[in-house]
C-alpha cells in the first residue's frame, strides 16, 4: 500500500504538532499536514502553529508566545516535511523575540516566515475588553444550542464543497481539532456582507499531557485562527462560487490574556479520570475585498466570554475569468445598506 499523501485523518493535537529535534535551532515535522480536499496543499495552520511550537522550544521556561505574525511564500506541500530554523533575536528579562524560516523541498527556499513575541506573565490592574455573551447576541441561531450540537466544519467551505458533502456524506478528516461550524442563514440574510459574521466551535482532538507547555496550548489557537478564513471572506461577498484562487498571503495573532486562560483542557482530572476538553469560539468577518486580496478578521472567545485573542489576515483572493471579462465587479455601501451585487 502506497504511503498516504497528506495528513486527512483524525489525530490528536499533540502528535500533529510533535517535532523532531535535528540541532540547538533547528527542528522538523513528524506528522501530515491536513490538505483541503486533498488538493496537495498543505493547511497554512499548520506550519504556523508548529513554527511557533518551535520557537517555543528556543525560550526560557514562563515565556509563553503573545504575537506572531507570518508570511506564506510558498504553498507547502503535504508530503515533504516542513524543517523549522530558529533565529534568536532577544532574550530579554519580559519579553523575547525568535524569527522561524520554515524549508521543504531542496532548493526551493522559505516557504514560510514568522516573527513570534514571547513574553512572561505579569500582574496588571487593567483589564478592558468588550462584554462578549455568544449566546446572547446571536440568539438567533445559538438559542437551546451546544457546541457540540452543531455539525462538523466542512473541510473547504465554499458552496461546490458544500453539495458534495449533501450528496455524499463525505467531508475531509481533519487532525487536531474538534470543529463545528454554526449556521448563521438566520443571523446573516438581511445583513450588509461587512456586518456578515461566522462562528466556528473549536476544541483538541485527544488530550495534552498535564504538564504541557503552555505554548503547545497557545498552538492549538493559532492551529484554529486559519481555518476556512478566505472562504468567509468570499462567502460574506457573496462569491463562495465564483473565485478562482485563494491564499494566504500574511496573517497576525495577538493573545491578550495570561497562560491559564488559553488552556485547551480543564486542569487535574474530572469525574471520569480525564481531562475535559474545553470549547472556544471563532468568531469571523471581513471589513475589506479590493486589488485582488481580502481581509480577515477574527476574535477567539473563550469560557465566560473571554476574548482571548485577536486575528486578522491579508489574502489573495481572485475571481475568475469569466468575471472580469463580463466586468462584474462586486460592490457595496456602507454597511446598513440592503444592496446587491452590482455590475458596471
Amino acid at each position: 500500500m502506497a504511503p498516504p499523501e497528506d495528513g486527512n485523518q483524525y489525530l490528536p493535537f499533540v502528535d500533529l504538532m510533535d517535532i523532531e529535534k535535528i540541532n540547538q535551532v533547528t527542528y522538523r515535522s513528524k506528522a501530515l499536514p491536513y490538505s483541503p480536499n486533498s488538493y496537495g496543499r498543505a493547511y497554512g495552520g499548520h506550519v504556523y502553529a508548529q513554527a511557533v511550537w518551535a520557537a517555543a522550544q528556543t525560550v526560557d521556561k514562563g515565556f509563553v508566545i503573545h504575537n506572531v505574525t507570518g508570511w506564506f511564500i510558498l504553498a507547502g506541500l503535504t508530503n515533504v516535511p516542513f524543517v523549522y530554523t530558529v533565529e534568536l533575536i532577544r532574550n530579554g528579562k519580559s519579553y523575547c523575540t525568535r524569527i522561524v524560516n520554515v524549508t521543504q523541498a531542496d532548493g526551493q527556499g522559505i516557504c514560510f516566515t514568522c516573527t513570534c513575541s514571547f513574553k512572561r506573565a505579569e500582574d496588571s490592574p487593567m483589564d478592558v475588553q468588550d462584554t462578549i455573551d455568544l449566546w446572547d447576541e446571536y440568539a438567533v441561531v445559538l438559542k437551546g444550542t451546544k457546541e457540540q450540537d452543531w455539525p462538523e466544519a466542512p473541510g473547504v467551505d465554499v458552496p461546490l464543497y458544500w453539495k458534495r458533502m449533501r450528496e455524499t456524506g463525505i467531508n475531509d478528516a481533519f487532525p487536531g481539532l474538534d470543529r463545528r461550524k454554526v449556521e448563521m442563514g438566520p443571523y446573516n440574510d438581511m445583513r450588509h456582507p461587512l456586518s456578515r459574521r461566522q462562528l466556528l466551535f473549536y476544541r483538541i482532538s485527544g488530550s495534552l499531557p498535564a504538564d504541557a507547555d503552555p505554548n503547545l496550548h497557545a498552538c492549538a489557537h493559532l492551529y484554529a485562527s486559519d481555518i476556512n478564513s478566505l472562504y468567509i471572506v468570499a462567502n460574506h461577498l457573496d462569491v463562495g462560487d465564483k473565485f478562482t484562487q485563494a491564499a494566504s498571503i500574511s496573517h497576525t495573532v495577538v493573545f491578550h490574556v495570561p497562560d491559564h486562560e488559553l488552556l485547551m483542557q480543564t486542569p487535574g482530572e474530572n469525574a471520569k479520570g480525564g481531562n475535559e476538553a474545553l470549547w472556544y469560539c471563532k468568531e469571523d468577518w471581513t471589513s475589506r475585498a479590493a486589488d485582488g486580496r481580502g481581509m480577515h478578521h477574527g476574535r477567539l472567545v473563550g469560557p465566560g466570554g473571554r476574548h482571548v485573542a485577536t486575528t486578522w489576515q491579508e489574502g489573495m483572493v481572485r475571481l475568475g475569468k469569466e468575471a472580469t471579462k463580463e466586468k462584474e465587479f462586486v460592490r457595496f455601501d456602507k454597511p446598513g445598506a440592503e444592496r446587491p451585487r452590482v455590475k458596471l
